[in-house]
């Protein structure tokens, strides 16, 4: 492209800035959503609670008072088993062939149940709940009509003779009030006990009234069974709508109930509760994400921390997990789990402590410790996205140009603004998420070509390189956080895909084109096949020694670990030592820069600016250098996180990772020193 185009560089800069005028509209939407949605709940199981109550002497209602004044707000209640109600001591479970056995012990009850067995009525194979609350009889008889096969509830009432062989209508046909009527009921079902075992037996009445007399909301957690219906599914939810305090439902297993076929099913009957929808972090289930869509994304998360499970016993571990969740996930209920440990005092005391301390700092972060809402819905309208992608295509437009691969520009330039037109029209969604993986490639790379020089600097020109160098990489991370500004990325329900690729195609983009310059060529413009061909001639003629085979080896094993530890599932954890620096790290500057920015990226870019990329030597210094650019991006790229925790935690990389490479140029300035020294040293000898 002729020199004489002068408009063609200004139309990209105004592309570029109206683009990024787009996607700051779209972060400053999505800033107002989180700072609106600051209130988070602090909830204990049920059978913790009644566990506390167990060791201590009290009633489930009096623990659950005192957690209320401490700042507990939520009682979670998971759906029960039969090993569970068993436990509980709601219900004595009996095989087919125990109760042959007690029906041998004698007396009326023994004649009774002789004559259930004798008629076959009660097989070998049943298994068999005993109750002495009708209630309880009831509820469970209308779960297991829906979830399993063959079920029948009988009854013997204290008041009068046993009731045998009678259906569930007939044998508790006389209504004297809720639970009025004592006796002994027995509700029995042919299922197998393996499939009976995973099966949710509905929720106790009694500790919902308790949790609702203590002035506590209520999360329930509801198991899917094989073979869901639409009238199975409205049936076990006509039950949940009478909980007055219900907070929000969560779902047992790795899918939802009714999944896949039966999701506007189960999104009707959750929208006649008023309540949102739970997702339990770090448990994907499936179906939770169209589940969502079918309601307007009126999903809280949850994170939960069972000391026993996770193998921990400290508060300040525990504390550190939930004040993490809150304030830098988006996790608005915090599901605590009571440490109760032998020997340990009063755990009673100890909980309660923790959970007035856990309320307190939640709030020295600005959150409010209270009934929790889902973040309003934000979505970015088409008009909105078409400007930010034409910003993105722009700024690889200006990549492109830069490394003088003019060739064809306009034509590439009109091509890629036709395309994204036709994707943002077809599938606007999709084109989101391609432009905010084109914006994690293009802008690092852009940043550091555009400011690295062969030639050194002063350290206050090296200072002034590096900041505006994140400069640019910013603009891509706004571009990320604007593209992608939408509730459900917000809540997990989507992630920014193409994490590995943002991470390892700004690297080899820039070794591709700082080596050509380390051979001595200019720019792209004009390359041909057989120029390729030479510069891999002469690459290959070039004799290496052993100290920059080891580096070469050293910084391998560098980058492959910084692949294996990026994503967002680490697959190299963080070591122990690790782990503690950056406890100290939050516990210090309470958001933590990321290790990779401030330790490695930012010292090693500073360097290269003060000495220059002279030759492929500093190849090395390049790829250590971009990992802190290419980290700034893949900070906003969590979007679960709010805004401003990315913004802050940047902000800490930058200052740290600026002073580090201060430190890193002095010893840099120490060793040429000393290699001087040496040098002259050896040519006096000589």
């Amino acid at each position: 492209m002729g020199g004489n185009k002068r408009w063609y560089p200004t139309m990209l800069a105004l592309l570029l800035v109206a683009g990024l005028i787009a996607a700051g509209g779209a972060a400053g939407k999505r800033y107002a959503v989180e700072a609106g949605n600051r209130r988070v709940e602090l909830a204990m199981p049920y059978p913790e609670i009644r566990r506390l109550a167990g060791l201590t002497g009290k009633q489930p209602g009096e623990i659950m008072e005192l957690f209320r004044e401490q700042g507990l707000t939520t009682v979670f209640f998971p759906e029960p088993t039969v090993e569970e109600v068993r436990k509980s001591g709601e219900f004595m479970v009996l095989s087919g062939r125990e109760v042959f056995f007690f029906s041998r012990t004698g007396g009326e009850f023994g004649a009774w149940l002789g004559s259930l067995v004798a008629r076959g009525i009660i097989g070998a194979d049943d298994t068999c709940f005993f109750t002495s609350e009708r209630n309880s009889a009831q509820r469970l008889a209308a779960q297991l009509k829906i979830k399993a096969a063959n079920v029948r509830l009988f009854s013997r009432p204290e008041d009068s003779k046993a009731v045998s062989g009678k259906t569930e209508n007939a044998a508790v046909a006389s209504e004297k009030g809720p639970g009025s009527e004592k006796g002994i009921y027995i509700v029995c079902t042919s299922t197998d006990a393996g499939t009976l075992a995973g099966l949710g037996l509905g929720f106790p009445a009694g500790p919902l009234r308790t949790c609702t007399l203590a002035g506590l909301r209520a999360v329930v957690q509801l198991r899917g069974w094989p073979g869901a219906t639409q009238a199975g599914l409205e049936q076990v939810f006509q039950p949940l709508q009478e909980i007055p305090n219900l907070s929000a439902i969560a779902f047992y297993g790795s899918s939802v109930p009714g999944y896949p076929h039966l999701l506007p099913a189960l999104a009707e009957n959750v929208q006649k509760l008023g309540v949102p929808v739970a997702q339990i972090e770090f448990h994907p289930q499936k179906g939770l994400a169209g589940l969502a869509a079918l309601l307007d994304q009126r999903v809280l998360r949850l994170h939960s921390a069972d000391p026993e499970e996770l193998k921990l016993s400290s508060f300040a571990v525990l504390r550190s997990r939930f004040l993490l969740a809150a304030a830098e996930r988006n996790v608005r209920i915090l599901l605590v789990y009571p440490v109760v440990e032998q020997g340990s005092g009063d755990c009673l005391a100890q909980n309660l402590a923790f959970i007035g301390a856990l309320k307190n700092e939640l709030e020295q972060k600005g959150l409010t410790v209270g009934p929790a809402q889902p973040p309003a819905p934000l979505a970015q309208p088409g008009w909105l996205l078409f400007l930010m992608g034409l910003g993105v295509i722009a700024g690889g437009l200006w990549l492109l140009w830069q490394a003088g691969l003019t060739r064809f520009h306009l034509l590439i330039g009109l091509a890629a603004a036709a395309g994204w037109t036709g994707l943002v029209a077809a599938a606007p969604q999709t084109g989101a998420r391609f432009a905010a993986l084109a914006a994690a490639i293009i802008f690092p790379v852009l940043a550091v070509q555009t400011h690295l020089r062969s030639s050194g600097a002063t350290v206050g020109q090296s200072m002034l390189l590096f900041f505006r160098t994140t400069f640019v990489t910013l603009a891509g991370a706004l571009f990320v956080a604007g593209l992608l500004a939408d509730t459900r990325y917000m809540l997990k329900l989507e992630q920014f895909t193409g994490v590995k690729a943002a991470y390892l195609l700004p690297l080899l983009f820039l070794a591709v084109i700082f080596v050509w310059r380390g051979f001595g060529g200019r720019d792209f413009q004009g390359v041909k096949a057989a120029d390729v061909w030479l510069l891999w001639g002469r690459l290959g003629n070039q004799p290496v020694l052993f100290k920059w085979a080891a580096a070469g080896l050293l910084l391998l094993i560098v980058l492959g670990v910084y692949l294996l530890r990026t994503g967002t599932q680490e697959i190299l954890p963080p070591s122990a030592l690790e782990l503690k620096i950056r406890s100290f790290l939050e516990y210090l500057l309470a958001v933590r820069p990321r290790t990779k920015e401030f330790l490695i990226g930012h010292p090693f870019l500073l360097l290269l600016f003060y000495t220059g990329y002279r030759d492929n030597r500093f190849l090395p210094f390049l790829l250590l250098g971009a990992i802190g650019q290419i980290s700034v991006i893949n900070t906003f790229s969590h979007l679960h996180t709010p805004l401003a925790v990315s913004a802050l935690r940047t902000v800490h990389g930058l200052w740290l990772g600026g002073l580090a490479g201060l430190i890193l140029i002095f010893c840099w300035n120490l060793l040429v020193c000393r290699k001087k020294n040496k040098d002259r040293e050896s040519g006096n000898e000589g």
